[in-house]
């Protein structure tokens, strides 16, 4: 059974997805994660931007985001 992660900033739960993002965008050594949300403050973007990421990576068949 796969542990519930919550984003380290905020405390939201997370889903695969945004796990997924973080390990490609950051590290995939991570164990800690952020949601969408803290993400993109720290990005300094939109988080529908990291929204169309996830899509985009996903049609490449990114194997992180199954």
């Amino acid at each position: 059974m796969r542990s519930i992660k919550t984003c380290i900033d905020c405390g939201r739960f997370l889903t695969q997805d945004e796990i997924a993002l973080n390990k490609k965008l950051v590290s995939r050594e991570l164990r800690e994660y952020k949601c969408l949300a803290c993400l993109s403050q720290d990005f300094g973007c939109e988080v529908a931007d990291l929204e169309i990421k996830i899509a985009e990576f996903k049609e490449q068949g990114c194997t992180l985001f199954i």
